[in-house]
């Protein structure tokens, strides 16, 4: 099967959604994208393979940019394949998500990729990775925000209790430690 990458452009001739398809897909209507006049749907490059026009098509995106990144085009992902960073399904696809996936039956080892098992090595790595990080003032309050109002477990309270303990302790040894080198 031929592939095409197309792109729709305003009135004022600048691009604003760059696709990929083969058949009439140039034709067919988008969820968020207004179908644009025959004249301004303009196919950029055809007779590609699959994988030509899925390059071809993140190049163009890269290209023009996204609205979402400060440049012009409306397309929400990269390309179908690659999601933008935090984007999220609409609550009416999450729904046909849904309904399409009642009634499959997974094996085993799609159950166990499913979950995400991450090993002791990976946690470790992240562990490593997040030391001495500092979050900034406003991601901080983002978290307090997002944390008003909800109760803790008495096992929480108890854990932070003696994580605290702990710190405070390491701190006061650091310290005799220190004056003690002094005298």
């Amino acid at each position: 099967m031929e592939f095409y990458v197309y792109q729709y452009v305003s009135e004022s001739g600048l691009p604003y959604y760059i696709g990929k398809g083969s058949g009439r897909r140039i034709h067919r209507h988008h969820t968020k994208t207004a179908l644009p006049p025959v004249e301004r749907r303009i196919i950029v490059q055809d007779g590609l393979t699959n994988e030509e026009a899925k390059k071809l098509e993140g190049e163009l995106i890269t290209k023009y940019g996204r609205k979402l990144d400060g440049g012009s085009l409306d397309n929400i992902k990269i390309n179908q394949w690659a999601c933008a960073v935090g984007w999220k399904h609409s609550e009416e696809a999450k729904r046909k998500i849904s309904i399409g996936n009642k009634g499959k039956k997974r094996t085993e080892e799609q159950r166990k990729n499913y979950k995400g098992t991450v090993t002791e090595e990976h946690k470790e790595k992240v562990r490593q990775a997040n030391l001495g990080r500092k979050d900034s003032l406003e991601r901080r309050e983002k978290i307090r925000q997002a944390n008003l109002g909800k109760k803790l477990s008495p096992e929480t309270i108890a854990k932070r209790q003696a994580s605290y303990r702990i710190t405070i302790e390491a701190r006061r040894d650091a310290k005799l430690k220190v004056t003690n080198n002094g005298n």
